[in-house]
């Protein structure tokens, strides 16, 4: 590689490793130090999900060290849910990474997780330190929030976003998308080179979400909550893990175990939080639905093995338009390595992992019915056929072990 590279790596959600729900950023980290390469993770000093602020007041950032990783974490404002606060601790993040930008060590690249438009000014810093800059997308913003009818489309914002959305992949000296379909859509937005824009075609890269198996398979055992429900073996035990709002329509799940009451051994857990939850478990109560069980409201991502790995089907729930540029979803992954059979309810538009390689059951689940029938076809399984789709889940798991994604980071950053 020559002299070793520097590279900040920007994502206003990165946490440290103790807080860390998405390892995404540290196992690259991790993988492209063991390679020569030096990285620096710039991310928010406040962790809302744990109301922890890293940051002293009166101070705009702090460098710290977690045992390999070197971090500087950004004063930021606090908020609670997705409001107008959300949005603007995000700007203040990219604003003071700018200002402060010559008190750093400067980079040789700058690989920003992008919040279109809200931290624009990372590709600011990029071009005035005169370094390479590369977007990553996890999520299309501004779009989703048009596709979820969080923003109207008639929103006079709304082109402002897109065109700083617009500017911060064309400053790249490359894209890389967490979904298949990414290239699809710069194309449906006529921002490549082939559909009339500025955007070289070649220079955009494919990289999903995923996990470290090796880490999985460690903390399924190091890190048990001694469960009975979920290590009872005489139980058909399906797990749905994340969050529980309006949008999740976790209750579409639970009217389809409503419908397999006659089924005495199979059973829901629900591990997760959100302002359904109290509704849920009312709702529950008052139809006397048996089979459902509300477990934790949040464990930590060590203990998420240990439950995942003791189902026998793995729930994946999403919202409408959801998946129509693919899926990257860390819950995908993490049902992944737990080897065991996967239902999610929404098509998926591009790289059906479940569909093309026969790990589940994918897409059009809009009812409690189809989503029980999707739940029978599974349980009635014979032992062999069962054992084989859960073997083909850990198979296909492999492919996005984050070693394996970090070496496909490693070709981006080797380009010139």
């Amino acid at each position: 590689m020559g002299l070793q590279k520097h590279i900040w790596i920007v994502n206003y959600y990165t946490s440290p490793p103790e807080f860390e729900f998405n390892e995404r950023h540290l196992k690259f980290a991790h993988y492209l130090q063991e390679s020569g390469y030096k990285v620096t993770i710039f991310s928010s000093g406040y962790l809302r999900v744990n109301d922890i602020d890293l940051v002293d007041n009166g101070r705009s950032y702090k460098r710290v060290t977690y045992g390999e990783y070197n971090f500087v974490h950004i004063k930021v404002r606090h908020y609670q849910g997705n409001g107008i606060d959300r949005m603007l601790s995000i700007v203040e993040f990219a604003w003071k990474i700018l200002r402060h930008r010559n008190e750093f060590e400067r980079p040789d690249v700058i690989l920003q997780n992008m919040h279109a438009p809200f931290d624009y000014w990372i590709s600011t810093c990029a071009r005035k330190l005169k370094v390479r800059y590369i977007a990553e997308a996890w999520d299309l913003w501004p779009e989703a929030f048009v596709i979820f009818n969080l923003v109207s489309v008639r929103n006079p914002m709304l082109k402002w976003a897109y065109a700083k959305e617009r500017k911060m992949y064309e400053r790249g000296s490359d894209i890389i998308f967490s979904f298949a379909g990414g290239i699809d859509y710069l194309k449906r937005k006529h921002w490549t080179k082939s559909s009339g824009g500025k955007i070289d075609e070649s220079r955009v890269h494919y990289i999903n979400n995923g996990m470290s198996i090796d880490d999985f398979d460690r903390n399924k055992v190091a890190y048990s909550l001694n469960d009975e429900d979920i290590e009872n073996e005489y139980l058909f035990k399906i797990v749905y893990l994340g969050s529980i709002r309006l949008v999740n329509d976790v209750q579409q799940i639970i009217d389809a175990l409503s419908l397999l009451s006659d089924y005495k051994d199979i059973c829901l857990f629900i591990y997760g939080n959100g302002d359904q939850r109290k509704r849920l478990v009312k709702y529950c109560e008052d139809r006397e639905i048996s089979n459902v069980v509300f477990k934790q409201e949040c464990i930590p991502l060590s203990h998420v093995p240990y439950v995942m790995s003791h189902s026998n089907l793995n729930i994946l729930n999403y919202q409408k338009g959801f998946g129509d540029y693919g899926i990257s979803s860390g819950k995908l992954f993490q049902s992944l390595a737990a080897g065991k059979p996967i239902v999610c309810n929404v098509n998926i538009a591009y790289d059906d992992i479940i569909t093309d390689n026969q790990l589940g059951i994918a897409g059009g689940l809009n009812t409690p019915r189809k989503y029980a029938d999707a739940i029978l076809k599974i349980y009635h399984l014979d032992k062999e056929n069962y054992d084989r789709m859960c073997g083909r889940v850990r198979e296909v798991a492999k492919r996005f072990d984050f070693e394996v994604l970090s070496k496909q980071l490693k070709k981006v950053l080797e380009q010139e």
